[in-house]
C-alpha cells in the first residue's frame, strides 16, 4: 500500500523504485525515485491497480520491423485499411481486438482469447510462427489476462472471417488446378490500379477522404482474388509430405521456394542488380553527377526505359513505407543512386539464390522420378513457384495507394501553408483523414491546434526507443526465457537464437551492426546485424552474406527476405547490436540458430548448403 501511495502522490501514477526499512516494528520510507527504464503506457490502455488485466502484442515491432510511432495521418490510413481488409483487426478500443492510439498499433491478446477461435488463433499465428513469442507467452498464465465477460468488440469476428475466407474459395481451386495463370487477373487488375496511382492526379479541392476512399475500393475489390496463393500452401505441403520418407530433402524444399514469381520486393531486388549493373551506374562517380545527367536526358534509351519502369513500380518504396508521413525512394534519388552503387553485380545473393533454386529443383525431379511422382511433383512445385510469392503483393499494394494518398496529402498542404493554416506542409500528416477534409470544406478550423493536441501524447513516449513486443495494461513488460545447456553457456562468443532460414547454410564473415539501413555501406559478403529490418533494408540483403536480428519471427520482413535470396538468418538473440561489433569475425549457422564470434584470424571462405 506503501508503494502505491507513493507512486500515485509522488509519480503520478508511474513506477518507482522504493527503498524501506522495519525499525522496532515501524515501517520507513527511506528514498523513492522514478524507474527510468520504464516504457509509459497510454492512459486509455491502463486498466487500475487490483482490475483485470489485459495482455498487449505491438505489431509494430513485431511484424512491421520499425519502433518508431506512425504519424497521425500514418496511423488513421493504415488502422482504416486493415480493418477493411482482415476482419480481426476491425474493432478498436478496450473492448476490441486492437489499440490504435497515438502512432502505435496493437493487438488485445486478453480479447482475442474470447472470441470464437481466438485462442487457436493465438496459438498457431503467433506461438507456432515465431519461438521468441512462444517463450514469452510461455512465461506467463493467459489465464491471468483472460475477461471475465465477452468484450463487444470480439462478437460475429469469427463469422465475418469465415464469409472472408469463403470469398477466396473460388480462387484457392483455380489456384490448385491452373498455377500461376490463376493469379493473371489479380496481376491484370493491380498493375491498372499502379498505372492510376501512378499516373493520375486527383483536383486539389477534392476532400482526402474521399481520394483514399476511391483508391481502397478498387483495391478491396481485388483482394479476394490473391486468396489463391492459399493453393500454393497446399502444394507446399503436399511436396513435403511426398518426400517425407527420403532422405536429405529437406534442404532442397526449402531451396524450392526460394525467390518466387510475384513477390514485389524479390523483383525489385532483381532490378536494382540489373541497373547495378548498367554503364550509366559503373561509370557514374557520384550521385550529384548522376542527377545532373539523367535530368540532362544523355543517359541511353535503353537505361531511361529500365529507371523509369523501377521508379514506376518500386519508387513508392522506402523506410517506414506504411506511412504515409515518409519520404519516398523516388523522392531521394540521390540515395538510390548510393545504394546501387554498393551492390556487387558479380557476386550477389540474387544471382546465387537462382542457381541453388534451379539446383534443387532438378534434383527433386529426378527423385520424384524413382517414386514415380514425377507428374504429381512438376504439377505441385508449379502451383508453389507459380503463386506463393504473391504472399507478399497486397502489402505491396497497399504502400502503392499509400503514395498516392501521399502526394494528394501535400498538394493539399500547399494550399494550407499558403493561407497560412500550416506552417510547413510536413504538419499535415499530423492530422487525421476527417480533419484534413473537414478542414477542406471549412476554413474556419484551426489547424494548428490540431496538429499539436495530435502530438501532445507522442511527444511524452518520444524518448522511448526500444519498445516492447509484449506488455500488459500494468506496464509489465513480458520476456520469455531461452533454455540453453550448460555446454551452450560455457562456450565463448557463443550466441543462441532462432533459425529463420533452415537450408541456407552456414556462413563465415565479417559483422556490420546497423541502426539504419544507410547508416554505412555493407559490403559484399559481410554479415549484417541489426535490431530488425523493414523493407527499406531490402537493398542491403542483396549484397549480405548472413542476417542476424534481435527481434523478429518468420513472418517478418526481413525473415521473408532472407529465406527468398537463400541467406542464412537468425533472430532472436537479445542485445545483438550491442553484443558484437564492427569487423567481429563470425560463424553464422541459419539451420541451428546460433551465432559463433570468432576471436582468432581465420578463413572466411563461406560456406554453404548446411556443411561447414
Amino acid at each position: 500500500q506503501m508503494v502505491a501511495d507513493v507512486e500515485d502522490k509522488y509519480f503520478d501514477g508511474s513506477p518507482a523504485d522504493i527503498e524501506w526499512a522495519f525499525h522496532n516494528n515501524t515501517l520507513y520510507l527511506l528514498q523513492a525515485r522514478p524507474v527510468t527504464a520504464h516504457v509509459p503506457l497510454f492512459p486509455e490502455m491502463i486498466t487500475e491497480r487490483g482490475k483485470e488485466k489485459r495482455l498487449y502484442l505491438d505489431l509494430m515491432v513485431m511484424t512491421q520491423g520499425f519502433s518508431d510511432p506512425l504519424s497521425t495521418l500514418g496511423l488513421d490510413i493504415w488502422k482504416t485499411s486493415l480493418a477493411r481488409m482482415k476482419p480481426t483487426m476491425s474493432t478498436e478500443g478496450f473492448d476490441g481486438l486492437m489499440f490504435n492510439i497515438h502512432g502505435r498499433e496493437y493487438m488485445n491478446i486478453s480479447n482475442m482469447l474470447m472470441m470464437t477461435g481466438g485462442t487457436a488463433m493465438v496459438n498457431t499465428a503467433l506461438r507456432t510462427n515465431d519461438k521468441s513469442l512462444d517463450r514469452a507467452f510461455a512465461s506467463i498464465d493467459l489465464k491471468d489476462y483472460t475477461p471475465s465477460y465477452v468484450p463487444e468488440g470480439c462478437k460475429g469476428i469469427f463469422g465475418k472471417s469465415i464469409k472472408q475466407l469463403l470469398l477466396t474459395v473460388p480462387n484457392i481451386l483455380r489456384g490448385m488446378y491452373f498455377g500461376k495463370d490463376s493469379m493473371l487477373q489479380y496481376v491484370e487488375d493491380t498493375n491498372a490500379l499502379l498505372e492510376h496511382c501512378h499516373s493520375h492526379r486527383y483536383p486539389d479541392d477534392k476532400p482526402f477522404v474521399e481520394v483514399y476512399d476511391e483508391l481502397t475500393k478498387t483495391y478491396e475489390a481485388v483482394l479476394p482474388q490473391v486468396g489463391g496463393l492459399i493453393s500454393g500452401l497446399i502444394s507446399k505441403a503436399l511436396l513435403h509430405r511426398m518426400f517425407r520418407n527420403c532422405e536429405g530433402t529437406e534442404d532442397n524444399l526449402i531451396n524450392l521456394s526460394m525467390d518466387l514469381n510475384g513477390n514485389p520486393t524479390s523483383e525489385m531486388g532483381h532490378l536494382m542488380v540489373r541497373l547495378a549493373s548498367c554503364p550509366e551506374i559503373q561509370e557514374t562517380r557520384t550521385s550529384d553527377e548522376f542527377l545532373k545527367k539523367l535530368k540532362e536526358g544523355s543517359f541511353s534509351q535503353e537505361f531511361t526505359s529500365i529507371y523509369s519502369d523501377y521508379l514506376k513500380r518500386f519508387g513508392c518504396r522506402g523506410a517506414r513505407e506504411i506511412d504515409v508521413a515518409t519520404p519516398r525512394m523516388s523522392e531521394k534519388q540521390d540515395e538510390l543512386f548510393d545504394t546501387l552503387k554498393q551492390i556487387d553485380v558479380k557476386n550477389n545473393q540474387i544471382i546465387n539464390v537462382r542457381e541453388r533454386r534451379d539446383k534443387a529443383y532438378q534434383e527433386l525431379l529426378s527423385l520424384a522420378r524413382e517414386i514415380g511422382k514425377e507428374k504429381s511433383f512438376v504439377h505441385h512445385a508449379s502451383v508453389m513457384q507459380g503463386v506463393l510469392g504473391y504472399r507478399e503483393h497486397p502489402k505491396y499494394m497497399l504502400v502503392v495507394v499509400t503514395d498516392a494518398c501521399r502526394r494528394h496529402a501535400l498538394q493539399v498542404a500547399k494550399g494550407f501553408v499558403a493561407k497560412g493554416r500550416l506552417e510547413n506542409e510536413d504538419q499535415i500528416f499530423s492530422l487525421t483523414m476527417d480533419q484534413i477534409s473537414n478542414a477542406q470544406k471549412d476554413e474556419a478550423i484551426d489547424l494548428l491546434s490540431l496538429v499539436r493536441a495530435n502530438l501532445k501524447p507522442v511527444e511524452k513516449v518520444r524518448h522511448v526507443k526500444n519498445w516492447p513486443v509484449l506488455i500488459d495494461s500494468r506496464g509489465k513488460i513480458i520476456r520469455g526465457k531461452r533454455e540453453i545447456t550448460e555446454d551452450e553457456k560455457n562456450a565463448e562468443g557463443l550466441l543462441i537464437g532462432d533459425p529463420i532460414s533452415p537450408g541456407a547454410g552456414v556462413v563465415r564473415g565479417r559483422a556490420k551492426v546497423l541502426m539504419d539501413p544507410y547508416e554505412k555501406p555493407l559490403e559484399a559478403g559481410e554479415i549484417l546485424v541489426a535490431r530488425f529490418t523493414e523493407p527499406s533494408w531490402t537493398p542491403l540483403f542483396i549484397n549480405a552474406g548472413g542476417v542476424i536480428m534481435e527481434i523478429g519471427g518468420p513472418m517478418q520482413h526481413g525473415a521473408i527476405i532472407a529465406r527468398e535470396y537463400g541467406i542464412p538468418c537468425v533472430s532472436g538473440i537479445d542485445n545483438a547490436t550491442k553484443l558484437v561489433k564492427d569487423g567481429d569475425l563470425l560463424e553464422l549457422d541459419g539451420s541451428a540458430g546460433t551465432v559463433q564470434i570468432i576471436r582468432d584470424d581465420c578463413d572466411m571462405n563461406v560456406v554453404s548448403s548446411g556443411s561447414k
